[in-house]
């Protein structure tokens, strides 16, 4: 028969290192609501691993004015300096999903985070004879905070 006082040693290891995993688990960042108006490319390199989609920023917030073509926006505030970046560095990271390569004309809202430009989430529209393309008047419903 095992001691008792032998069992405590290895469940008190099992503690530690589930205290040490939850503590380094980084947190998620909040994501924010942009939406973009085609036409957008998506591109992949590094064997598909780095997907970037390159835009210009609107001059207008997207809960205000529609973006142009080939621009995207916040929904609730206009960029901060730091996040304006030249060329194709000004870009959405990550998997657009169903909005690769964006066609003209149409609109994507995306959940993204605002210090990476990673994108969390794509948000689907439904119900009408453009999904999962968006129509105006927008929202920032759909992106968790």
């Amino acid at each position: 028969m095992i001691k008792s006082k032998w069992l405590g040693i290895p469940v008190i290891l099992a503690t530690g290192f589930v205290a040490v995993w939850v503590t380094n688990t980084p947190a998620q960042e909040p994501t924010a609501a942009m939406i973009c108006r085609g036409e957008l490319h998506t591109y992949r390199t590094e064997g598909g691993k780095v997907i970037t989609t390159p835009f210009k920023w609107a001059k207008e917030v997207a809960g205000k004015e529609n973006p142009g073509a080939g621009e995207c926006s916040w929904f609730d505030r206009a960029p901060v300096p730091t996040e304006i970046k030249e060329g194709r560095d000004n870009a959405l990271r990550g998997n657009v999903g169903p909005y690769d390569n964006l066609p003209a004309g149409t609109f994507g809202k995306f959940c993204v985070t605002r210090a990476t430009m990673t994108v969390r989430s794509v948000v689907r529209s439904t119900g009408h004879q453009t999904a999962p393309f968006h129509l105006p008047p927008f929202t920032a419903e759909g992106c968790p905070n």
